[in-house]
């Protein structure tokens, strides 16, 4: 069948107006690309303006001088074997208060009890915490109904004591006892006779009087108020 030219013109002229006016139409590279892509080519002159674009001014980190230089140093440390030791009969007492360790709020104590003695009966109008360090030691307390508890320490045990309560703490055995105590900063007590005292002792060395802590007498009972155990 022959096509009249007529109406072959006429369906040329429909397709390419079709073409023009739809989306058949040829697109470009650019246009084909996704939004916020970016390509580093210098022939796209679109791309190229977001490739130059300068980064953006960020001020560099300001340090004050008082961030690096502090203005005093922290103390958080004691060793009260440094601040002065009290020596008594039957041991020592060494301290750490507050006024030596500003950020603290308790007071400690480095007690040493020699074989035979023991820290005389005494109280305190705060608690007491005891931990026993070295050696072996018994601590004796009174509660508010006037019943007498006992308790023997070893290494690492801790004990803590009420306020107001009398109490007192005895080396056994050979070896020198050493005890950390600590207690409220500014802490009063309230004692009788010496702190650290020799007394008579009734073990088995005794029996042999190999010990001459054993014929010790014991000291006059006299009340002492102090500010601390020193």
């Amino acid at each position: 069948m022959k096509i009249q030219p007529t109406i072959l013109l006429a369906l040329t002229l429909g397709l390419i107006f079709l073409i023009s006016h739809s989306e058949f139409s040829p697109v470009s590279a650019q246009e084909l690309q996704p939004k916020g892509a970016l390509i580093g080519s210098a022939s796209n002159k679109g791309l190229g303006k977001s490739a130059e674009a300068p980064a953006p001014n960020i001020p560099p980190l300001q340090y004050s001088a008082s961030s690096s230089k502090p203005t005093a140093a922290l103390r958080f440390t004691c060793d009260p074997r440094s601040l002065g030791i009290s020596q008594y009969e039957g041991g020592t007492v060494a301290y750490c208060k507050k006024k030596d360790l500003e950020i603290s709020d308790t007071d400690s104590a480095l007690v040493e009890i020699k074989p035979g003695a023991a820290r005389a009966p005494h109280w305190h109008d705060t608690w007491e915490k005891q931990i026993l360090i070295s050696g072996k030691a018994k601590t004796y307390l009174i509660d508010d109904k006037g019943q007498v508890h006992e308790e023997v320490l070893t290494q690492g045990m801790v004990a803590l004591l009420p306020a107001g309560m009398t109490h007192w703490t005895e080396t056994i055995g050979d070896q020198t006892a050493v005890l950390s105590l600590s207690f409220p900063a500014g802490f009063k007590t309230f004692e009788l006779g010496d702190s650290l005292t020799q007394v008579r002792r009734n073990d088995k060395d005794c029996a042999r009087g190999s010990n001459a802590s054993c014929s010790a007498k014991r000291k006059s009972a006299i009340l002492f108020v102090k500010d601390g155990l020193i």
